[in-house]
């Protein structure tokens, strides 16, 4: 996708916290948002990061941008791309809630990609230099940081999994039930996802056209599998998804996360 299209209105700041939004959270509720160990140390668990608002289509931060902090997403969702010389994107990751954005910048002090908003979203700063500080003073949040990174890797196994093994229809039902488990485990609904981001954004993710997605999901819809309404898709028969993976992953070997697809993963969280 071109970048203008792509970036409407992203050269707005991104704001302060807006209502309803804490002005800061404690590595304590963000170890807990991570689901990663509480540090044993009440008073590291008590320091506090600050957090920063997103309105739709507001930047994060820019390929080209010095490395001086991770975010970890409190609330909506972001994409993160690679822009190429000519504004074309390359769409990596659809971060939600809990998961840590800007990892990829640690290695040269720079972000080679870009963090973009994709609907009303909230992040909490973590300065590196300042988490790194505290891992000095204990070895939990080394451990910490250890697992975040290891966390990324898996995703990125997983993602070459998808990318090297599966069809195109796969490849769309393996999202639609990931995002669904993913949603689960934030407490909202399986039966249902919103896909905030638009079809080419999602074809650029998984390696397929535009229209290539837009045939996969009336194909699913019209033999009852999903319920399309714009951008809500109702997953009316998972099992049948999960069997399309079945199907193509014959012989396979299995994804890191292919666990996140089986029955157990999309019961809604208590």
């Amino acid at each position: 996708m071109p970048r203008e299209a792509a970036t409407a209105g992203c050269d707005r700041q991104p704001a302060a916290p807006g209502p309803g939004v804490p002005a800061s959270v404690s590595l304590g509720e963000l170890s807990a948002r991570l689901d990663l160990p509480l540090p044993d140390d009440p008073t590291l668990a008590a320091a506090a990061f600050a957090t920063r608002s997103l309105a739709r289509d507001d930047v994060l931060y820019r390929a080209g941008d010095p490395f001086e902090a991770l975010y970890v997403v409190c609330g909506g969702m972001f994409k993160t791309v690679l822009v190429d010389a000519a504004g074309l994107e390359q769409v990596l990751a659809f971060p939600l809630a809990g998961d840590v954005i800007g990892i990829d910048g640690i290695d040269s002090g720079r972000h080679p990609s870009e963090a973009v908003a994709l609907d009303h979203s909230c992040v909490a700063v973590v300065p590196f230099a300042r988490i790194a500080q505290l891992a000095h003073q204990d070895r939990a949040i080394t451990r910490l940081l250890h697992r975040m990174l290891g966390r990324e890797l898996e995703r990125k196994h997983s993602m070459m999994w998808l990318l090297g093994t599966l069809h195109a229809d796969a490849r769309v039902a393996a999202f639609l039930l990931d995002l669904a488990a993913r949603q689960a485990r934030l407490g909202l609904s399986s039966g249902s996802v919103d896909l905030r981001m638009t079809r080419s954004e999602l074809g650029s993710y998984l390696g397929v056209k535009l229209e290539t997605v837009s045939r996969a999901l009336s194909g699913f819809a019209a033999a009852g599998l999903i319920r399309l309404e714009r951008r809500s898709v109702t997953l009316r028969a998972p099992d049948a998804l999960r069997e399309i993976l079945e199907r193509e992953g014959v012989g396979c070997r299995a994804a890191p996360r292919l666990k996140l697809v089986h029955p157990a993963a999309l019961a809604p969280a208590l």
